[in-house]
Order: structure tokens, then sequence, then C-alpha cells
């Protein structure tokens, strides 16, 4: 007689089988699978009680309608994982579980970073953030300007369109289309002096700038870094010896900066976080001080092309005759940082280099994100789409700088604000900046600390996001701010 489990079933009432035939492509799983797998659900779930008989092999066989063998093979698996206990000649017991085996292994040993790791892993915004996720934070855009839908468009042709010979190694350097596109936007746009094969398509910014760091420094190589400037280039350049710039009015200062460098870090078309633009006599120095020093410029211009005030300067390598000028741009700031699509362009021999060991180091990116975006710009949404974010985020940037302007008067001032997506509030003397940022933060305000990129000076200030900034936003800011300031 079957068993009869605590809720008043016998246990093969615990399994339902799937006799169909289906097609090659959905073969059902065989019998003894089916039995062994719902009998063990069962089981589990406690229909039994410890020391219960189970029907014989060959009864239960009968009272599913099936092959003995299949009910055997099902209690061997159901023995081996120590469910049920199997003697000739007596019916299937219900066991105990075993104890989970104790683990013998020794715990796992804590691995130590190396020099140059333990100069990477580290939290590069956590000196600067109080609060991380809030309002008015810096370098965001705002993801509801996004052209979702063109982009979504846009994005299943190339699913459709993309052949064979584009979804497998052959173009880790970036995709034709789109490194042709952008030679073509950036010169007519930047004034850059670039051919397809000198654009490089990276997944970021950071990425590119780490991929430097290895194709062109050593342990111990000088490299010069604006001051206050982008903690992104301290964490790409981990292992260099940094020599600062001081940044003013005209831009990254090199004239006393020492050493004899590798690379020279700048963003000289919207100074991050100033937010000043380098002057062009500046330019030629920077440039001049590069050549005698035989080091190569890198230029982040990494939201430059939806800047509204001003003219627009072409970029430094379009002023570099020499091919020393390695520039880099992003989507991150236009579009979104979760697209991964930033681009590099570097002078043509370097450029077939770095683009061995973009593959080698596996810095590549999504084809059809590429795909997308090179029709985006062929087809001219982009301008477009650059067009309606600097109306938008000029206008937001005015509610912030309006508010700032009724109530602190006096008290503070207000970098450049030239374009992109932040701005710089400071103040000459106390209270530390820390202390304000951590006052705002209570109001959940994540407006990080000007200290915090600070190098070898020290000043005190906020740097301000308004790419999502509200009217009441901008008032309640300015209104705490000046109350710490009073």
């Amino acid at each position: 007689m079957l068993y009869e489990t605590q809720k008043g079933a016998s246990i093969e009432s615990w399994i339902t089988l799937d006799r169909k035939d289906r097609p090659p492509h959905q073969a059902r799983e065989p019998l003894a699978e089916q039995i062994y797998r719902q009998m063990r659900l069962a089981l589990i779930a406690g229909v039994c009680p410890v020391g219960a008989k189970l029907p014989s092999s060959r009864a239960l066989a009968q009272r599913l309608g099936v092959a003995r063998n299949s009910v055997i093979a099902a209690y061997d698996l159901l023995v081996a994982e120590g469910l049920i206990a199997v003697r000739a000649g007596t019916a299937p017991v219900m066991i105990e579980p075993a104890a989970p085996s104790v683990d013998t292994h020794p715990p796992a040993t804590s691995i130590a970073l190396s020099a140059r790791g333990k100069a990477q892993a580290y939290d590069r915004h956590g000196d600067a953030y109080v609060l991380r996720e809030g309002a008015l934070r810096p370098g965001q855009p705002d993801p509801a300007l996004f052209p979702r839908d063109l982009w979504g468009r846009f994005m299943r042709r190339a699913v459709r369109a993309l052949g064979d010979e584009h979804l497998l190694y052959q173009h880790t350097q970036g995709l034709p289309a789109l490194r042709e596109g952008l030679a073509r936007y950036l010169g007519e746009t930047r004034g850059l002096r670039a051919k397809a094969q000198d654009v490089l398509i990276m997944p970021s910014t950071q990425a590119g700038l780490a991929l430097l760091a290895q194709a062109l420094c050593d342990d111990g190589d000088t490299v010069w870094i604006e001051d206050p400037g982008y903690s992104g280039a301290r964490a790409a350049f981990a292992g260099c010896r940094l020599i600062t710039m001081p940044v003013d009015a005209e831009g990254a200062d090199p004239t006393g900066a020492t050493g004899n460098p590798r690379l020279i870090y700048v963003s000289p078309s919207h100074q991050y976080p100033t937010g000043v633009r380098m002057s062009l006599p500046r330019r030629k120095l920077l440039l001049e001080r590069a050549q005698a020093e035989n080091a190569v410029i890198v230029e982040d211009d990494y939201d430059s092309e939806f800047l509204w005030q001003g003219r627009s300067v072409p970029a430094l390598q379009a002023l570099a005759g020499d091919g020393r000028v390695v520039y880099t741009g992003t989507l991150a700031k236009s579009l979104l940082p979760g697209l991964r699509l930033a681009f590099m362009v570097a002078p043509g021999g370097f450029a077939a280099d770095l683009a061995l060991i973009q593959r080698n180091r596996g810095v590549l990116v999504n084809i059809h994100a590429q795909a997308a975006f090179a029709d985006l710009l062929e087809s001219g949404h982009y301008r477009a789409h650059l067009a309606r974010i600097r109306a938008t985020y000029r206008a937001r940037a005015l509610l912030v700088t309006d508010a700032l302007a009724r109530h602190c008067d006096g008290r503070v001032n207000v970098g450049p604000v030239l374009g992109g997506l932040q701005l710089l509030v400071t103040w000459p003397g106390p209270p530390e900046d820390r202390t304000v940022a951590a006052h705002l933060a209570t109001a959940g305000f994540a407006t990080p600390m000007l200290s915090a990129m600070c190098h070898s000076l020290h000043r005190n200030g906020l740097v301000v996001g308004f790419a999502k900034a509200t009217a009441e936003q901008a008032e309640q800011f300015a209104r705490r701010l000046r109350s710490q300031l009073d």
C-alpha cells in the first residue's frame, strides 16, 4: 500500500507526467527525470515524515503506468541525494537528510594589491561628495532629454542591418562608418585634422585615459595635471609622479611646472571644475612647453560641443602642427553615460599602436550602439539634439545663477557659465566647503567640495549641477547656501 502523506494523499498524487510527443527541438523531459524531480520536491516539502515507507519500484510503476526502469532510475537519483534509502527486498524509506558537510577548506586568502593596484583602488569621489545622490549633482545629463524613440529606431536598424563581418573581431578599433563620420564631424565643428584611421571608439573617457597611461607611462614617469582638476585623471595616471599646473582665468598655467613630463593632461575648452576656457596665448604657451619637454598633450574635450556662450574656439589639437596632441571626447554628457560611447583621436602611427593595445586589453564598445550613433550623426539628428539641449541647459543654468545672484550677492563668486552641466561657486574665506556641503546634504543637495579636487592649493567652493535643476531647487539651494555664509 502506498504511503498516505501528511495531507491525506498518496505520494503518487504529487507526480504529474508529461507524456506528449514533441518536435525534436522541444523534446520533453524523460519520464525518469520527471518522477525524480517531482518526488524530490514533495519529499523536501515534508509531505513524508522520516522513516515513512514509499512504494516499491514495481508498485509505483504500475500506479503511474510507466516502465519499472523509469522508477528505478528516479529512486537511484533520490538515493544519491540522500533523501531515501533502498535495501534489497524492502520498500524504500524516507530518511533524515544528511547534515551539510563541514567545510574543511581553509578560509580564503586575502589577495594583496600591488602598488599600482593600491594607487587605483580608491573611491575617487569619496572625498568630494558628502551626499552621492541628490539634487544639483554635477556631471550627469538629464535622461529625460535623451531621444529615446529615435535611438530605439536606429538600434533596431543596426540589429537588422549589420552583417556577420561586423559582429566578430574585425572592428575592435571601432565601426568604420562611425570613425569616418566622427572624423568629418570633428573637423567641421572642432577644427580637428583627423582621418578615420586616427579615431578609436572607447567605452568612456576614463578608459581612454587609462589606455594612454598604459601605452605611454612607466611607473614614476611625470605627468602634469590641472589644479583643481578632474579626479579621474589622477586615477588613470596612478603610479606616475603628478605635477600640478594651477588653473586661473586663462586656464592651466604650465609656467612653474617642473620635471620632464611624459604626458600633460588638460581640459582647455571647458575646464573641469572651474568652467574657464583656456585663452589662445595660454594654449600656445602649453604647446611650446610640450614641444620643449617632448611631452604628449591629452586634450579632454568632454562637453565643448554644447557650449552656448562665446565664439567656439578650435580644439587644441587643431593648433598643434606636430601631432603632439591626443584628443578625447565622450557622449556621456550630450547623450547618456550608460551608452558607454566615447572616442579618441590620435596621430596616425600612434593610433595604430593604440588600436593594438585597445584590442589586447579588451577595451571595446558594443557594435550596435556604435552603428546607432553613426546613423544619428549622419542623419543630422545629433546636431539637432545638441541645439535642443543647449537651449534647455542654458535655461536651467540661469535658474541657478539668478537665485544665487538674488540670495548670495557679494558673498560668492560664480565661475564662468559657458555651457555644459555644472558651474562652480566659490567664496574667499571660511566656512570650510566641507561644512557647507554637509549642511546642504541634509536638504538633499549632492554638491561636491572644490577643495577635494585641489592638489597643491586649497580653495573653498562647490560644484553645482544644473542639468535637472528646477526653480524650487535653485531657490532652496541659494537660501541655504546664504545661511551658511552669513
